[in-house]
């Protein structure tokens, strides 16, 4: 598997999680969360996801990015940050993460398990 360019990654992986969370009705942003309407690379019914990926060994997260990904989440929707760490000599040794507020976490495994 070759290299690819920050835009394709992305994409690729948006579309990735988009697949996975179909069962919350997860939707791209048409411009990818560039545009002023629809500022957010997806939203589910509960989620609003910046998705993040990169060829590199390491991905830094600065608070103030995570606060704008906080401030994008309305009507009771979770913000999330999900990271791909793509292996492009073996894309089975791929990494995906997802970073929440602990929070948010706590609230969701009480509803999963009482």
């Amino acid at each position: 598997m070759e290299a690819k360019s920050t835009t394709d990654m992305g994409k690729e992986y948006e579309i990735d999680l988009v697949d996975h969370l179909k069962f919350d009705n997860a939707r791209r942003s048409k411009s990818s969360g560039a545009s002023f309407h629809d500022n957010i690379d997806i939203t589910s019914d509960h989620f609003v996801i910046e998705a993040e990926a990169t060829e590199k060994k390491s991905y830094s997260v600065k608070i103030d990015f995570w606060e704008e990904v906080r401030q994008k989440a309305h009507n009771n929707k979770k913000p999330l940050i999900a990271f791909r760490f793509r292996n492009t000599k073996n894309p089975r040794k791929s990494v995906d993460l997802i970073a929440m507020d602990k929070n948010d976490f706590v609230e969701l495994m009480e509803k999963i398990y009482g």
